[in-house]
């Protein structure tokens, strides 16, 4: 291949590597809980690693353009590594038992990882590969310096390969973004009787009937756990951001709603991590996300009510922002209905 058509393998991968970075800059909670769900080593995890990673991003868009010479090998050499991280990542997490929301570019392009999600990174670290055949230490021509002497056909080939890796990274993945925002049935202590026409869109389904465990280690079922009284779960994990302040204003909901059982609920098993609690309401711990799968949803925060009457009574919702106007809306029906 011509050095010429090597030459926008680098301008698209720093394009790719911009829309990365300002994803996850918009959106730095989802990037912290890909983190945690990909399993990434936990010194990886850090959440000094986690934020700096995108700028880390932008500063390799930048030398990947605009550097020749030994320091355009190196950051060709970074890219290369990066992506290659980024694709075993990707490729483990098939393997996992419970289905992995991605997040690779934060808020855009959320959705699970598939197979296209593995190809879409393979054509990338062939885009990293590429740049670094490229790069020449006795050559301190950067990649723009390149391009300002090329001809016409690398640039026609370029939008081809721009074409292709935007489809890659945007074309809608399964389950992509928040389901929608199911406002709490009329009736969230189980009365269905109590529903208005105005709720009429939001099918009340049945509990599912999913082993959970609570905080002391006792197995229970989601749905026996609500025959008694309404369930607010409120889905979160210590490694994200946004989801300090629900797990802040757990309690204070929890005086609040006093009707309501309102559960933190985790995905690692009792006793590790800072949430586990065995004073009632207990935490709920459901490893293999089987809670997630079944109600459709992947980030945190998120919140979820069942109704004591053993149906849906609201939700799910998604975002930070979202659940907070979930328990006000709990809070005023509940008023309501006093």
């Amino acid at each position: 291949m011509p050095t010429d058509a090597l030459t926008i393998a680098p301008v698209v991968l720093a394009v790719v590597l911009v829309v990365s970075a300002v994803g996850k800059l918009r959106s730095p909670s989802r990037s912290a809980e890909a983190f945690r769900d990909l399993r990434v080593p936990a010194p990886l995890r850090h959440r000094a690693v986690v934020e700096a990673l995108p700028w880390g991003e932008l500063l390799l868009a930048v030398l990947l353009v605009s550097v020749g010479g030994l320091p355009g090998v190196l950051a060709a050499a970074a890219a290369v590594l990066l992506f290659a991280s980024y694709l075993a990542l990707v490729v483990r997490a098939l393997g996992f038992e419970a289905p992995v929301d991605c997040a690779c570019f934060g808020e855009f392009a959320p959705g699970r990882i598939t197979r296209r999600t593995v190809v879409r990174n393979a054509w990338l670290l062939v885009l990293a590969v590429l740049s670094l055949v490229l790069a020449d230490p006795a050559d301190g021509i950067s990649v723009l310096g390149r391009l300002s002497t090329a001809g016409a056909w690398p640039w026609l080939l370029a939008a081809a390969a721009a074409a292709l890796t935007t489809w890659l990274v945007t074309a809608p993945a399964p389950d992509a973004g928040a389901p929608s925002a199911a406002p709490p049935a009329s009736g969230p202590l189980g009365d269905p009787a109590a529903a208005t026409d105005a709720d009429d869109d939001y099918v009340r389904t049945r509990t599912p009937s999913l082993p959970v465990v609570l905080g002391d280690g006792t197995e229970t079922d989601l749905r026996q756990l609500s025959t008694q009284r309404a369930q607010l779960l409120l889905f979160v994990s210590e490694g994200c951001g946004s989801c300090q302040d629900v797990i802040a204003a757990a309690p204070r909901w929890r005086t609040e709603l006093p009707a309501v059982d309102v559960r933190l609920v985790v995905t690692v098993p009792p006793g590790e991590g800072a949430l586990t609690s065995s004073e009632e309401p207990q935490s709920l711990h459901d490893p293999r996300q089987r809670l997630r799968d079944t109600f459709g949803f992947w980030g945190t925060p998120s919140a979820l009510l069942l109704g004591a009457d053993g149906l849906l009574a609201g939700g799910p919702v998604t975002g930070g922002e979202a659940v907070p106007e979930f328990v006000d809306e709990i809070r005023a029906q509940l008023g309501a209905l006093a």
